[in-house]
């Protein structure tokens, strides 16, 4: 008999060799939450199981081992009818490829047969608010992979804030006949993308198409951009950002198009909604440079008879002129010309990519020279 209990001895090993061997076999889920992990970019934690991204342009950085990686997305329910929501990645630092999440809990294989070793994801959203938000719910790394911290974020930043002009609304577009679609819109096109790529800046874009400083487009009863500004989740009234989390050098604005969308939004009204959004920025950032810039989009010919341009450079200009006699320094007036003929239009009248290019190399020296960036 006592030889019956030597086998049973073994066969408690054997099914301990046999757990340990299967784990190698399991793919390693990632938690959302993981600290590792970095996003760029206004993000809303609140939810346990993930956080939410909408603006366009938020990204996120991830550095791991092994071959391969999936993404898991939720796009969630749409406040309008526009889906699916693009983004676009990049593998260790190769090509940039599309992503268009639909709606639903979906796995995204978005990298496969990599070499054994250490890579890095970098994954940004292009498509705005209007597209909706998603949700990120982790990562599927192979078995026996590792997640890693992921490579320290560019010390120099700058905040973005507008309308459908820094969203990319329409880049794509072949002509103005186009209309508004996520197949066409490309925050990574914009001007300000391409501004704070040619700076070696970390970006932020709080831009929302149809949204004015006092009047939205089409007079539109939602809330104006000022009144968003505070939320890390444009749609969402109790998704507040922590400004104290991402201070910027830099606040650029470009508003004021959807304003003189017909007529003249009145001058008290316009002056005292702008001064008022750019006190609220100084308060959350006293150190930082605020330029005011006067869109390409705003001109004298449209709406007819309105001067709009006009109106707008005085009204703009003024709130800057007082600012700075005022003794804030930090506060400046840029004027971008409007659209050349030769660079066509992309959606409904919007900036075309040759527009946005143009802009971008008007822009990187002026605020090169405004920040003291070499």
């Amino acid at each position: 008999m006592k030889g019956m209990r030597f086998p049973w001895r073994w066969m408690g090993a054997l099914v301990v060799l046999t757990v340990l061997g299967g784990c190698r076999t399991v793919p390693v889920q990632v938690s959302p939450q993981a600290p590792e992990l970095r996003f760029s970019g206004r993000v809303d934690r609140g939810d346990p199981q993930g956080p939410r991204l909408s603006w366009g342009g938020t990204s996120l950085t991830v550095r791991f081992t092994g071959t391969s990686l999936g993404l898991r997305l939720l796009d969630m329910p749409k406040v309008q009818e526009y889906a699916p929501n693009r983004f676009r990645f990049s593998v260790d630092g190769g090509p940039f490829r599309d992503l268009y999440v639909g709606e639903g809990r979906l796995l995204y294989r978005v990298a496969e047969g990599l070499p054994e070793g250490v890579h890095v994801l970098r994954l940004e959203k292009e498509t705005e608010s209007v597209v909706g938000e998603t949700q990120f719910l982790g990562l599927e790394l192979d078995p026996g992979a590792r997640l890693l911290p992921a490579p320290p974020g560019l010390s120099r930043r700058i905040e973005f804030v507008g309308d459908s002009g820094l969203t990319g609304f329409g880049v794509e577009g072949k002509n103005e006949l186009c209309t508004f679609n996520a197949e066409t819109q490309r925050n990574s096109l914009t001007w300000a993308s391409l501004t704070a790529q040619a700076l070696g800046a970390e970006a932020s874009f709080i831009a929302f198409s149809g949204k004015g400083v006092a009047v939205n487009y089409s007079n539109d009863p939602t809330p104006t951009l000022p009144r968003l500004y505070e939320r890390a989740l444009p749609y969402r009234e109790d998704s507040r950002w922590n400004f104290k989390s991402w201070v910027p050098d830099a606040v650029v604005i470009q508003l004021g198009s959807n304003d003189f969308w017909k007529e003249h939004p009145g001058e008290e009204r316009f002056r005292g909604a702008y001064r008022a959004l750019v006190d609220d920025i100084r308060g959350r950032y006293p150190g930082a440079h605020i330029v005011c810039v006067l869109s390409g989009s705003i001109t004298d010919a449209y709406p007819k008879d309105l001067n709009a341009r006009t109106h707008a450079r005085a009204l703009i200009s003024g709130v800057v002129e007082a600012l700075r006699q005022a003794g804030d320094a930090r506060v400046h007036f840029v004027e971008v010309p409007p659209r050349l003929e030769d660079e066509g239009l992309g959606c409904s009248w919007h900036p075309s990519r040759k527009t946005h290019q143009r802009v971008s190399e008007q822009m990187i020296p002026l605020l090169r020279e405004v920040l003291g960036w070499k």
